[in-house]
């Protein structure tokens, strides 16, 4: 038995679909869905429909990310969202997105135990098992204090961006990676897919080529650009290049405003970083 697992889609509609080929060619049935389906890439609907046409030919487990969250939260306590660097990318995706979708995204739990027939039975998350927003790696101890207190032998979390895989005292601890913003030098859609055999566990990390052009076009067509301007340029400058533009556009933005005593919205300082940063 094989299982696909999916996490940060991000809207990109064309690195889903580079998965979803892969995924059929395979003949995998199975396919977890670990969160942040939509944001920072324009046209977030018609990748939500894509993922529920392809839920009709496979059988599909789904958790919440905090991009839903925020969606979520926006929507319940009427918040809103303002054009500019800081938070127009998540405006673009609000007005764009229906009702019915931030009721789906208010159906799904943060983090869930997957069991399927006698093969296995395996946790999934987007960050930790509470908080949607914990960010787990090898990198630091959250990773091994994650998997001390892991509850199944395999869980697959997402939200860093970072794909690894990580074993320790029998468990296994996975990260797919991200589907439509990868931030880890690498610019191909990633994946993971976990096969189960009797007692034996094979993950496998998946890197697919997609086509990156006509995703950076749409920013320029959708009119995400205009919304979220400096943001949706570390987008584009992370598609091209896999360099984690975003996270360093935000620390200059920080610095930038300590060092003036201004907003960290104010416009200026997301320019000036986005200067700094050459995109």
């Amino acid at each position: 038995m094989k299982v696909a697992f999916l996490s940060d889609v991000h809207s990109n509609y064309h690195a889903l679909m580079s998965c979803y080929q892969y995924i059929e060619k395979n003949r995998i049935d199975y396919v977890c869905y670990l969160g942040d389906y939509i944001s920072d890439l324009p046209y977030p609907v018609r990748t939500l429909e894509a993922i529920k046409e392809f839920a009709g030919n496979h059988t599909c487990f789904y958790i919440k990310g905090n991009r839903e969250e925020y969606m979520e939260n926006a929507f319940k306590n009427n918040l809103l969202f303002k054009k500019g660097s800081q938070q127009g990318s998540l405006l673009y995706t609000f007005e764009n997105l229906r009702n019915e979708d931030i009721a789906w995204f208010t159906s799904l739990p943060v983090s869930s135990e997957v069991t399927i027939g006698d093969y296995a039975t395996f946790g999934i998350s987007h960050g930790g098992y509470d908080n949607s927003r914990d960010i787990i790696t090898i990198c630091d101890n959250t990773a091994y204090n994650f998997i001390k207190k892991q509850r199944t032998r395999l869980h697959v979390l997402g939200h860093s961006h970072k794909p690894f895989l990580y074993m320790r005292d029998g468990k296994i601890l996975l990260n797919p990676g991200s589907v439509g913003v990868p931030v880890s030098g690498r610019t191909r859609a990633q994946m993971a897919v976990v096969s189960f055999y009797s007692d034996t566990i094979m993950p496998e990390l998946v890197e697919l080529s997609y086509d990156t052009e006509a995703a950076v076009r749409e920013f320029y067509e959708s009119g995400l650009l205009e919304y979220a301007d400096v943001w949706a340029r570390t987008i584009i400058a992370i598609l091209k290049t896999g360099e984690h533009y975003n996270e360093q556009c935000i620390q200059l933005v920080k610095k930038l405003s300590g060092q003036s005593g201004r907003d960290f919205s104010d416009e200026e300082l997301w320019q000036n970083a986005a200067k700094m940063l050459g995109i």
